[in-house]
């Protein structure tokens, strides 16, 4: 599936950071549509419990979350297994390439799995006249995890990493669903008519997954609700799925 996402089209990265996605979505609805800040306790068809906003009666609900918080709100839900990902950023006084491009290692022997320098991506997630790398470690990552990730930075990129300072490294033990063979790549987003779930768990693994399975819920709830997408939006939300 990565392979196959490779060949059909450039790799890109949402301007501004990983939020800006979802905030320029938030900003295109009515004031007041989206809640931030609000814990879910339970979940059905017509109602959600929120610890510190009470119960919000509905006619759907859609359940987007990750696929350990979904199975928790509604029992019975699969949870599958995950792959654990370490992410760091360096800061460095210049860029080691000024190529837009991932770096990828083919030596089993270093931590890294890829590394991109990412102010030359998108300048503007640099600290202000610093060049931001961002590299990602696969799995349990090693002892030492900043000492030897730099090390192996150095060589790949072929210049020293003495004056890089670590910004910041955040591991995440569930980040991502593994997706061992056969695997289902459109498992089911509508559990029963009103209730629909979607996230990387129903679908591919990946960014991407998430937001086809996302299309794929959508386009569930509007039907059953009686809305009908204009065919040319539906064709495109079917394409992207």
């Amino acid at each position: 599936l990565a392979l196959r996402a490779f060949a059909r089209g450039r790799l890109a990265v949402p301007e501004g950071g990983a939020a800006a996605l979802p905030e320029r979505l938030a900003a295109a609805l009515p004031a007041g549509t989206v809640r931030t800040g609000v814990r879910v306790t339970e979940a059905s068809v017509s109602r959600v419990t929120t610890a510190e906003h009470g119960v919000l009666g509905c006619r759907s609900v859609l359940l987007a979350t990750g696929a350990r918080t979904a199975a928790e709100l509604l029992p019975g839900l699969r949870t599958p297994a995950f792959h654990a990902v370490t992410v760091l950023h360096h800061t460095a006084p210049s860029a080691p390439t000024g190529d837009p491009a991932l770096l990828l290692e083919s030596d089993p022997g270093g931590p890294v799995a890829h590394t991109a320098v990412m102010s030359a991506v998108d300048p503007a997630r640099a600290p202000e006249g610093r060049a931001l790398i961002t590299s990602t470690v696969l799995g349990v990552p090693p002892d030492d995890t900043e000492r030897r990730v730099r090390k192996h930075l150095a060589t790949l990129y072929g210049t020293s990493t003495d004056e890089w300072e670590l910004l910041a490294l955040h591991h995440t033990a569930e980040a991502v669903p593994a997706m061992p063979p056969p695997y289902d790549a459109r498992r089911p987003v509508r559990l029963l008519a009103g209730l629909y779930v979607c996230g990387d768990h129903r679908d591919a693994g990946t960014p991407h997954g998430a937001l086809a399975s996302g299309a794929r819920a959508a386009r569930a709830l509007l039907c059953d609700l009686g809305v009908r997408l204009p065919k040319e939006e539906d064709e495109e939300a079917e394409e992207a799925a």
